[in-house]
């Protein structure tokens, strides 16, 4: 249709050529044609240009992936503290005064002291990735830091520390409290 408007030998019949060789020049409708031409090709150049800025700061996909991965770190933020309270139970397990002999109550309470130190220092490495992210939530990366094994979290709930069980909703601000406990407001 754009070819044969352009070219007047293939014009169907009372449809006018946008150019027309033939017809004498008049000055005035030509002015009038390019101008109606630039502001048209003004006007889609700007609602191009306006769609592209659109897509480039709402990313719709990268408002999902956020909204993905902000749903791992909560679940991992919920892991953390599940998986902090089945090793501090199974280090004061064992911590029964009545069950051990005396010559090995010592070893045993450092046993259960290593037990405890590697399990606070484990939950703080992890609760500091939920915390402070080393990676944009809306970048592919995020998802492989917050990132829970289907067996580790099958272990959890198989020992009772499953979702159902720990009716916790880990926040931000607990974690706060958990890792920085001198940091609490006596007043609050």
């Amino acid at each position: 249709m754009l070819v044969a408007t352009l070219q007047p030998g293939f014009v169907t019949e009372g449809v006018p050529p946008l150019l027309d060789c033939r017809a004498p020049l008049n000055p005035r409708r030509y002015d009038e044609e390019y101008l109606l031409f630039v502001l048209a090709l003004s006007i889609s150049t700007q609602m191009l240009l306006m769609l592209y800025v659109g897509f480039a700061v709402l990313q719709p996909s990268s408002l999902r992936r956020r909204q993905m991965n902000e749903g791992h770190r909560r679940t991992f933020a919920n892991f953390i503290f599940r998986r902090m309270l089945r090793q501090l139970d199974e280090a004061f397990c064992g911590q029964d005064s009545c069950s051990i002999p005396r010559e090995e109550r010592l070893d045993s309470c450092l046993r259960s002291n290593e037990k405890v130190s590697l399990a606070i220092q484990l939950f703080r490495r992890d609760a500091l990735k939920v915390l402070q992210p080393g990676q944009d939530l809306s970048s592919d990366l995020a998802s492989d830091v917050y990132y829970v094994l289907d067996e580790e979290e099958q272990e959890l709930d198989f020992n009772g520390y499953g979702c159902s069980q720990t009716k916790v909703e880990v926040t931000e601000d607990l974690l706060m409290h958990l890792l920085y406990p001198e940091r609490i407001d006596p007043e609050a």
